[in-house]
């Protein structure tokens, strides 16, 4: 039988283990690394066991045990340095996305919206961070569950960059991909003007193009200052709000992946003195994905970097 993880960490703890080398016990065990299993049932290569047997995930049994400080010394070749190890290909693609940061009201609310429905549809989000806009759409490609489903390139709607016309004229391209599936189109809003009329006689021209029936949905999603005007006929979207729990969660799963589970404290009050915009303890969107991609783009750049040269390039 299995032994209980919990008598594992008290066994571990009252033989003065390091905190660092308990962490990489659990991670390991938790993750599948490792199995560990008691008893007369414990069955190993070739027959049972009395003892505690060590399991790779390819069922070789790499040694029988009975006491953890033998499970450590598996570990740490299993690990490479145990909560120090280095990250490797396979780690990498173990990472969330940036796009899975949080997000979840707002996604939630889409998909409501866009349950059953076929053809135009404007989504409109009062936020104007670069890096939102590419997030929100990866997210929601992601959360419809399906292939079919292209993101084209953004546009702007703003006369400074580009006539209305011009831009309807480039969405009109997308009716053919309706044809075999969904379409997200971004856009960014560079409208302020109250009595200007461009986002409105976008959104006509845009609905007199897509009148028809069609099997997909063109999905139009509006980002812009709080300021700026979005069609009146848009679906209209709280701006996301990043806490810090979500740092928490973000930070607890990737250093659960590296086994640098002890730095995770640390780690989170950097990013939150980075990005922390009030005393309510709501994180600047714009400086949370910039955090985001700097540090997964640190440790991708640098696969031999330690948890203590990470916590370094973060000062």
């Amino acid at each position: 039988m299995r032994e209980d993880l919990q008598a594992i960490i008290d066994r571990a703890r009252s033989e003065n283990l390091a905190p660092a080398d308990l962490q990489a016990l659990v991670a390991a065990i938790q993750s599948g690394q490792v199995t560990l299993a008691t008893g007369q049932q414990a069955v190993g290569i070739g027959g049972s066991a009395n003892g505690a047997v060590v399991v790779t995930g390819d069922g070789n049994v790499l040694l029988n045990v009975t006491d953890t400080k033998a499970v450590l010394k598996i570990l740490e070749q299993l690990n490479s340095n145990g909560a120090n190890s280095q990250p490797s290909k396979t780690t990498f693609q173990q990472f969330p996305e940036i796009s899975r940061f949080d997000l979840t009201q707002l996604i939630d609310k889409c998909l409501s919206e866009l349950l059953g429905k076929r053809g135009l549809i404007g989504l409109a989000v009062p936020c104007g961070e670069k890096a939102f806009l590419k997030n929100f759409c990866d997210r929601l490609k992601h959360e419809l569950g399906r292939s079919n489903i292209q993101i084209r390139q953004p546009l702007s709607l703003n006369p400074q960059v580009i006539s209305v016309n011009r831009a309807v004229e480039a969405i009109k391209q997308y009716k053919k991909l309706l044809q075999t599936g969904d379409v997200i189109c971004p856009i960014r809003v560079g409208v302020s003007d109250a009595s200007s009329s461009i986002s409105k006689d976008f959104w006509q021209q845009i609905k007199t193009a897509f009148q028809g029936k069609f099997k997909y949905r063109l999905i139009v999603v509006m980002v812009g200052s709080t300021d700026c005007i979005f069609p009146p006929d848009a679906i209209f979207l709280n701006p996301p709000e990043f806490e810090k729990v979500h740092a928490f969660q973000w930070i607890r799963d990737i250093t659960q992946v590296l086994n640098w589970m002890h730095l995770s404290e640390e780690w989170m009050q950097k990013m939150i003195d980075r990005c922390l915009c009030d005393e309510l303890g709501c994180l600047d969107v714009g400086l949370v994905y910039e955090h985001l991609d700097y540090t997964l783009s640190l440790l991708q750049r640098n696969p031999s970097l330690s948890a203590a040269d990470f916590l370094d390039q973060l000062d």
